[in-house]
């Protein structure tokens, strides 16, 4: 497989207590040698090679376990940048980064979103740690036990913490507070070229190219998958969008690499009057004390002629791409404004009787034109949508 042979560092190394060797700037030409590869010399682009500050051996995805996978996504290539230059002047961060041992009383939702409240798993250190390690969850909806018909569940949901999940091909941001959606998977094998819409026919009106996504640890080909980040948070008082402290989609409207959605696109002008139409200026799970949001995009890849693979493999085996969560304003060809198709979560936190978290939420897509259709409607008779954490042979069957 191109670009992806050195691979030998296992799984457990690479969540060791150092999380590896940050190689800085001045120990990047002695590593790399003197051609040192796009983006790892330190200067930002949007078509980089390899990442700044990344382990020394930054590989994951060596067995095909799916719970011990979890968080080798989306690529094989996983530099745990974020965490290495924060803590690049002594350590600040690990993949604990918002974890609490009382997940239930702490004002933290990540330590209830990415951790398990019991200590099912084990830590790089080999002490007892949450389902199935540090720093990542998967939730679901059902967990009828047959998984023949996946536990009864459309899709399953993972949220990361600080492990490293979410780098993004082009320009290396992103590997942290990554959420995941994913649904059935492809009734096919991954292919090299990957499997994706053709050129100059992806969707909206600014030729995207939009591609099933491969998992880098099981290569399970996924008909359906959706990510975003959690990390955008409302830092002000309360909003419509999110509590103060939570994450919020207002703060989300823009990709790192090309800035905000644009004001006149048809989708920003529905977002303009949005949160009164629709709810009045509530939001709808204002109740739990918890609430937030946060939006979602489809996998897109673009050709840049990289000559490896770090930043698309699995998603495209062959050199020369970048994949990545399409958050993007601008298409291949032309400039829509905004993506052309996000799903928007506005959820809130809250717990049964029994002390159990609960995810409740309503789930919007937007389309091309900058309508908006909520999804509940669609497939839930307007009901809330309501996620559940996922545990050992829960009867749930997820992650699949």
């Amino acid at each position: 497989m191109t670009g992806t042979s050195t691979k030998s560092t296992t799984w457990k190394m690479l969540r060791g207590a150092g999380l590896a060797i940050v190689v800085g700037l001045a120990g990047m030409t002695a590593v790399l040698g003197e051609d040192i590869p796009t983006c790892a010399d330190g200067i930002n682009s949007d078509d980089c090679m390899e990442c700044n500050f990344q382990d020394e051996n930054p590989w994951c995805g060596d067995n095909d376990d799916p719970v011990d996978q979890m968080s080798c996504t989306p690529f094989q290539y996983r530099p745990m940048s974020f965490n290495n230059i924060a803590n690049k002047d002594g350590p600040q961060i690990d993949e604990y980064c918002s974890y609490s041992p009382d997940p239930k009383n702490s004002d933290d939702i990540w330590a209830t979103l990415a951790y398990d409240d019991t200590l099912g798993g084990w830590d790089s250190s080999g002490s007892p740690a949450p389902w199935p390690y540090p720093g990542v969850r998967a939730w679901a909806a059902q967990f009828n036990g047959d998984c023949s018909q996946a536990g009864g569940n459309s899709d399953y949901w993972v949220f990361h913490a600080c492990d490293g999940a979410g780098i993004q091909g082009g320009d290396c941001k992103g590997d942290i507070k990554y959420v995941e959606r994913f649904g059935f998977t492809y009734d096919g094998d991954m292919e090299d070229a990957g499997i994706c819409t053709p050129d100059g026919q992806g969707g909206g009106y600014d030729d995207r190219m939009y591609c099933k996504f491969v998992h880098p640890g099981t290569h399970k080909v996924y008909d359906d998958y959706k990510s975003g980040w959690t990390g955008s948070t409302n830092d002000n008082e309360d909003t419509f969008w999110a509590a103060k402290g939570l994450p919020t989609a207002e703060g989300a409207f823009a990709s790192k690499a090309s800035g905000g959605w644009h004001d006149d696109s048809p989708l920003m002008q529905t977002l303009s009057n949005f949160p009164e139409k629709e709810y009045g200026g509530n939001h709808p799970y204002a109740s739990t004390g918890k609430w937030f949001s946060f939006p979602m995009y489809s996998w897109r890849a673009y050709k840049n002629g990289n000559d490896n693979n770090y930043l698309s493999y699995p998603t495209i085996a062959e050199n020369g791409w970048k994949a990545f969560a399409d958050n993007e304003p601008c298409g291949d060809s032309g400039c829509a404004g905004a993506p052309p198709e996000v799903d928007f979560i506005l959820g809130g936190l809250d717990a049964k009787d029994d002390g159990t978290p609960m995810l409740v939420f309503d789930m919007w897509r937007s389309d091309a034109d900058g309508n908006m259709v909520k999804l509940n409607d669609e497939v839930a008779n307007g009901t809330s949508f309501v996620l559940y954490p996922v545990h050992e042979n829960d009867g749930s069957c997820a992650p699949w």
